[in-house]
């Protein structure tokens, strides 16, 4: 990726008339920027007609960039395609399932289906690339803008149409296909592949077999589509990083990384998790977490940088020190370059009340003066981020198949969400793995439940915790098939060996029933859903503490694995308590206060608004503390 720390912005020139473009350049050198990103929602401005293309008022960006030592990524236009398009092509609209076409007017009205599109995105990219070939100070590049954002499938005929390839690519007969659906239930056999369209409302529960393909092929058409553009990257400009802002939904991200980027991007927005509860920010962690997933070391395209608003919402003001701590959390978690969005607040449009570090002014004020003292800081210390690197020794299973699976058939609440922040709050972090990624360079490994798993999974547990690794195998895992099917055999299904137990009764709890497990004295709420198990080759460790269950098994250990009977979306430290047996963790000095061991250094941030008492010598600031202030960051030198 780069072996220098990237500082900077977003920068939309096209958004003022008569902007003075050096001097704005020369304002972003001010506050310590090597950095800048552009360019990716200007296609109505590249291209006024079909086929004339214009990229000069951009280019002359990128020029006087250059001159000041500062550096550029792009981006594609193709999130926002141009009204003569949308005209002249009406086909390469999104239609949502009520069959209601998504009109020219915002963003993302376009599907990643239209061969029409692609076709234009294509072009588009490629005159652009060739343009901007020559500029040496364009470093990277930019595919679309957050794809699947504010809308993740599409229903259009194009959509139809290439849907049916995709099945026929899989199942390659409609036999095959029928019996893989399962569509002998509620005689939904079909004759054809042309009778298949993308699922639309119906008027019961649709087939689940059938959802989980579809969201399988969205995924699937919007890698296609930044495919497309990064092979066109690469022809021109080798030489440049391509990347892409997540992390959204219906899409999996490590395919994308794995089929067309160097490294995955996150658009960190902390203040959209603070709304509800104070301190709330810190959970942006779970999304820097999957991107740190895909990618060891990432980029921060858009880092907040002052209140966040469209219209019918607006985030809270940053309060001082938020901007400085939200930098911190991003590069503690991987980031290696961090792009504050945006430069200065625009004046019109959608997002007049999305806020830059400039206000409508452009003039200073504490966020701006906050961004300098930042820069200032990874002016001196940027590049000891991009080498001193955490030691992660835990993850957590989670496949996009799986994901699909949890969208079809979504009773129950995959808690990982909850297991994860249970452990961040003990200052354990943790990865997110597949069944492609290596588990040996972890300690502990969480499944939390994984229905659909098979025997090549069940192996590659197997031979983590041989090797001696930890897992910990939650309930419903390994029950079903890669066709969605329950397996003809007792829960946990192909786990059932590594488990050493299986499931003998099981619920649904209703909203006015409760139980309890109890572990070494101490007990755990249970949600949702939970099963009795039978101990085969495994030992009893946890048991339930009510009704007919009580007494009765809740989690089984068999040498290295754990069983855990139930959900436990409200009680996930009963994971945080078997995983603190066998990794490395200090408790928290505070319950605000979030520790990262990097390499020689330790990082402290505060998400609280009152001061926490700590000793030691500050090496951003270069000078001693005695407390970590509301909302600050120390970083301190490790010792021995």
């Amino acid at each position: 990726m780069t072996d220098r720390f990237l500082f900077g912005c977003c920068y939309y020139p096209e958004h003022w008339e008569n902007v003075d473009l050096r001097d704005d350049l020369a304002r972003m050198k001010s506050l310590g920027f090597n950095t800048i990103r552009m360019g990716e929602f200007s296609w109505s401005m590249y291209e006024k007609e079909e086929g004339q293309y214009n990229f000069s008022f951009l280019g002359e960006a990128v020029r006087i960039a250059g001159e000041l030592g500062i550096d550029v990524i792009l981006g594609t236009p193709t999130a926002a395609p141009p009204k003569w398009l949308t005209d002249k092509y009406p086909e390469v609209l999104c239609v949502n399932a009520e069959r209601t076409v998504m009109e020219h007017g915002s963003r993302q009205h376009h599907n990643h289906t239209s061969e029409i599109y692609l076709r234009y995105c294509a072009a588009i990219t490629e005159a652009m690339v060739k343009y901007f070939a020559d500029f040496t100070n364009v470093i990277g590049w930019q595919i679309d803008n957050e794809l699947n954002c504010h809308r993740n499938e599409s229903f259009s005929e194009s959509d139809d149409k290439a849907f049916r390839r995709w099945l026929e690519r899989k199942y390659t007969t409609i036999e095959n296909l029928n019996r893989a659906w399962g569509n002998r239930f509620w005689s939904l056999e079909f004759n054809s592949f042309d009778q298949i369209t993308c699922p639309r409302p119906t008027p019961t529960w649709r087939n689940p077999s059938w959802v989980t393909d579809f969201y399988l092929f969205t995924s699937d058409g919007a890698i296609s589509f930044a495919a497309l553009q990064a092979e066109i990257i690469r022809t021109y400009m080798p030489h440049t990083f391509i990347t892409h802002n997540g992390y959204f939904e219906k899409l999996d991200y490590k395919k994308l990384t794995r089929s067309c980027l160097d490294f995955l991007s996150y658009d960190s927005y902390p203040a959209a998790y603070a709304r509800n509860v104070q301190g709330g920010d810190r959970d942006v962690a779970y999304k820097l977490s999957l991107t740190h997933s895909c990618s060891e070391k990432f980029l921060v395209p858009e880092q907040q940088s002052g209140p966040g608003g469209q219209l019918s919402y607006m985030h809270p003001t940053p309060r001082p020190g938020q901007l400085r701590l939200w930098t911190y959390q991003s590069i503690a978690y991987g980031a290696v370059g961090i792009l504050y969005f945006r430069y200065r607040t625009a004046l019109y449009g959608a997002e007049q009340l999305w806020y830059g570090i400039y206000d409508h002014d452009l003039e200073e004020n504490h966020r701006s003066a906050e961004v300098r003292e930042i820069g200032e800081e990874l002016g001196r210390l940027g590049d000891l981020f991009v080498n001193q690197r955490q030691n992660i020794e835990v993850a957590i299973y989670k496949d996009y198949r799986n994901d699909c699976a949890d969208i079809a058939e979504d009773f129950a609440e995959n808690d990982s969400w909850y297991i994860y922040t249970a452990l961040n709050r003990q200052n354990i972090h943790a990865d997110f793995v597949d069944a492609q990624d290596d588990f040996s360079k972890y300690k502990v490994l969480v499944v939390p439940h994984i229905t659909v798993a098979d025997e090549a999974l069940a192996e590659k547990i197997k031979q983590f915790t041989d090797g001696g690794g930890i897992a910990l195998i939650s309930a419903r895992s390994g029950s079903k098939d890669q066709n969605g099917h329950y397996r003809p055999t007792k829960a946990p299904g192909v786990f059932r060996d590594l488990a050493g137990c299986c499931v003998d009764w099981f619920t649904a709890m209703t909203h006015y029933q409760t139980q309890s497990v109890e572990m070494e004295g101490k007990t755990y709420a249970a949600d949702t859903y939970y099963e009795m198990l039978t101990p085969e080759a495994g030992e009893t460790v946890a048991v339930y503490t009510e009704d007919f269950c009580k007494g009765r098994p809740a989690v089984v250990r068999n040498g290295n694995v754990y069983y855990v009977g139930c959900y436990c979306k409200h009680a996930s430290d009963l994971y945080t308590d078997i995983i603190r047996r066998y990794v490395t963790c200090r408790c928290p000095i505070d319950p605000c206060v979030e520790e990262f061991v990097l390499g020689d250094y330790t990082l402290y941030l505060n998400y609280g608004d009152k001061e926490v008492h700590l000793t030691g010598y500050d090496v951003l600031k270069e000078q001693a503390f005695d407390v970590i202030p509301a909302y600050g960051v120390v970083l301190v030198k490790n010792v021995g």
